[in-house]
């Protein structure tokens, strides 16, 4: 760490790890930062552990991760504040350029691909999400014909998104569809109105792609940890603090577990039901887990990984392209 940052006069630099979740992002993030020859801060990239309180079921890096490198956009919003994808780009931006002020470089770390992508290239001005219209896409998609159709009908009123979105991206494509619908106009044309919050900013990215059966194996290991250090008890207690709506309640392992409590809200008799709990959540993150893949395969710019954190070829390949000229 003896040797500084880009010479000033170049652009500056912003690094990202992105990846599917249990990959260990986290972990390597702070394995390569102490082997790169410039000081690195690290900016979350996550829809929820942006929030206090949401510790043990977000994988929120652990104090003494976070005591190792100084950590932003970690508990900066209470459990019940709505943070979008525009206002987290926001944020980060500031935390980035606070980061550049210091002399250091910004890791971006996280696997929130929406949040990624509006801190990078920035967001357009789109139509206010439709739930009516959007649900009824969705049922016309899950059809035994739907995909093919919608394909069609995607192909017709936006070319460039047709081809840009993967035909199994059920999400990118509804919405392509919600928007061109709702807009009158196609959505390819409106996002290349938007705005990158960091025009300045030189970009290197790194994605994990872990093979399978280790991810399985990761994810399995993770949701069984979580439960262990105390996710149910953590899920009580914002429920109780919090009884309306809160962000949290939609995430992965928060709402198994408040549907378990909804069941017998009272703990006498739960004792066996965290573990079909469990299951459902190492489903749930399994899908989420190929989302996210899905995601960051279709931005550009990644240079892929083949391996988790613990493995020296990640950790070799990161420093590479952290370390590119």
């Amino acid at each position: 760490m003896g040797s500084t940052p880009p010479a000033p006069g170049s652009a500056p630099l912003v690094l990202a790890l992105v990846g599917p979740t249990a990959a260990g992002k986290s972990d390597l993030a702070l394995e390569v930062a102490d082997a790169l020859p410039f000081p690195v801060e690290i900016v979350s990239c996550d829809a929820f552990q942006v929030y206090r309180e949401l510790d043990i079921g977000s994988g929120k890096p652990s104090p003494d991760m976070q005591a190792r490198r100084p950590h932003h956009l970690l508990d900066v919003l209470e459990p019940d504040d709505p943070c979008t994808a525009g206002r987290y780009a926001e944020l980060a931006a500031s935390a980035v350029r606070d980061v550049w002020r210091r002399g250091a470089v910004p890791l971006v770390v996280g696997g929130s691909g929406l949040y990624f992508r509006a801190l990078r290239d920035g967001i357009f001005e789109g139509p206010e999400p439709d739930p009516r219209l959007r649900a009824r896409l969705d049922a016309i998609y899950r059809r035994p014909s739907g995909p093919r159709w919608m394909g069609r009908l995607l192909a017709r009123i936006d070319p460039a998104a047709h081809r840009r979105v993967h035909p199994n991206d059920r999400v990118r494509r509804v919405r392509a569809l919600e928007v061109a619908l709702a807009a009158g106009e196609p959505i390819s044309r409106l996002q290349a109105t938007r705005r990158p919050p960091l025009p300045e900013a030189r970009w290197r990215v790194a994605g994990l792609d872990p093979p399978r059966g280790l991810l399985e194996s990761r994810i399995v290991r993770r949701v069984r940890g979580m439960f262990a250090a105390g996710l149910v008890e953590e899920v009580r207690g914002l429920r109780d603090r919090y009884p309306g709506e809160w962000p949290g309640r939609l995430a992965i392992g928060y709402r198994e577990v408040l549907a378990m409590l909804a069941e017998d809200p009272e703990p006498g008799d739960l004792a066996e039901r965290p573990g079909a709990v469990e299951e459902r959540v190492v489903i749930a993150t399994r899908r989420y887990a190929k989302r996210q893949l899905t995601w960051f395969c279709a931005e550009r710019g990644v240079t892929w990984l083949r391996g988790a954190a613990g493995d020296p070829t990640a950790e070799d390949g990161a420093r590479r392209v952290f370390r590119a000229d």
